[in-house]
């Protein structure tokens, strides 16, 4: 018996234990979303698609998308010349914050504003006038993200004013 116990007790110790923790926090290389965004009276919607840049374990922020972004904004204008009414394009960089699913988002970019006022006058007898501009794009607020599956966002920002959106990560 002593012999047996003796055999059990060396198995027992001899056994390698061998355990996986996956606590790194991978970001999705794609994400597509969309937003809803207003203010009092201004509405938009964008479709963005962010594409994985560069992730880091040091510094405040840990992810880093490109994100190109297309999109209308509506305005109210009582005057009948469309004005604050056309489409928006926009390139830019966005950082998050975190490696779980709750990020602070920060975006800075490019982007570019179509617009064409119709006002028929003496100097412009066609009615067409181009309003195009170029204008800074900035976005802070909240995300909500996994690796691969839904994306809610919402915060402020220049084009998309107050705004809260949904999408997909993969």
């Amino acid at each position: 018996m002593k012999k047996f116990s003796l055999f059990i007790l060396l198995t027992l110790l001899s056994v390698n234990t061998f355990s996986q923790n996956n606590s790194v926090f991978e970001a999705p290389k794609n994400v597509i979303h969309g937003s809803l965004g207003t203010a009092i009276a201004l509405n938009s919607g964008h479709i963005s698609y962010d594409r994985l840049l560069k992730q880091s374990d040091n510094g405040f922020f840990k992810s880093y998308y490109l994100t190109a972004k297309a999109g209308g904004n509506f305005g109210i204008d009582f005057s009948g010349s469309n004005g604050g009414t056309g489409n928006l394009f926009g390139l830019g960089v966005t950082a998050l914050t975190g490696q779980g699913k709750n990020h602070f988002e920060l975006a800075l970019g490019l982007g570019y504003f179509m617009d064409t006022k119709n006002i028929i006058s003496a100097s412009n007898p066609f009615g067409a006038s181009d309003e195009s501009t170029f204008y800074p794009s900035i976005t802070i607020g909240y995300r909500k993200q996994i690796t691969k599956g839904f994306v809610f966002r919402t915060g402020v920002g220049l084009a998309e004013w107050a705004y809260f959106g949904f999408g997909y990560s993969f």
